[in-house]
């Protein structure tokens, strides 16, 4: 029997996609005693939460698998332990189908357990890793992810400021990714910035609300030292 213990983005998501899997409430879970070393378990918590959700499981005989993308292998206390870390933001509908796992196994039954969860998902075959290396895919997913999605949001927020339609930047954005993705983005680079355009960038910040013109700096100062 497979137990998710976290009822948030990450426990949801992984209950939709396994119907026979047990849900458990993540906030204030007490453990259970009566797991059998055919259980698996799936710490589906905060990252702040992982040890004390996992000092309370040492004892057990299930396999403890935590999801988390920057947490240690070695939070875990349990005799048979490891990662399962699907790299995906959880905020829609997954399509596990193209999600790259990262896993860890301290044992055999840890490896099994891994190995159907992939089965089961319909994920590609998982990356093995150790946990300083998960952790470097992990801050490059806070990049690929979590900031290029504040960009955006920063942009609508711009649009709002100044009166604009932002889906007519649908496209570019859309453009942009692509073509980075098909090359050296670096080499991509075009903009005011990259061709060292003082008077416009300055225009660019008597434009902006005061809020945003800290970020403009800091990126477009990123843009000169890095151009090509």
């Amino acid at each position: 029997m497979r137990y998710l213990v976290g009822r948030g983005r990450v426990g949801g998501a992984l209950s939709a996609a396994l119907p026979d899997a047990v849900l458990l409430e993540g906030r204030g879970f007490t453990g259970e005693t009566a797991w059998a070393p055919g259980d698996v378990v799936l710490l589906c918590v905060p990252d702040a939460a992982l040890p004390e959700v996992a000092s309370r499981l040492r004892e057990t005989e299930a396999v403890v698998l935590h999801c988390a993308g920057s947490v240690d292998s070695s939070v875990l206390e349990s005799a048979s332990r490891g990662v399962f870390y699907p790299m995906v933001s959880f905020r829609e509908r997954v399509e596990w189908s193209a999600v790259p796992v990262f896993a860890e196994a301290h044992d055999a039954r840890a490896l099994s357990a891994i190995q159907d969860l992939v089965r089961d998902l319909g994920t590609p075959e998982p990356t093995w890793t150790d946990s300083a290396t998960r952790a470097s895919y992990h801050l490059g997913a806070v990049f690929a992810n979590n900031f290029s999605n504040h960009l955006v949001a920063l942009l609508q927020a711009y649009c709002r400021h100044a009166g604009l339609d932002s889906s007519v930047y649908t496209a570019m954005l859309t453009q942009t990714v692509a073509g980075a993705q098909r090359g050296e983005a670096r080499s991509l680079q075009t903009g005011p910035a990259a061709r060292g355009d003082e008077p416009t960038l300055q225009r660019h910040l008597n434009m902006l609300p005061e809020e945003l013109h800290e970020i403009y700096r800091a990126l477009s100062t990123s843009i000169q030292r890095t151009a090509p």
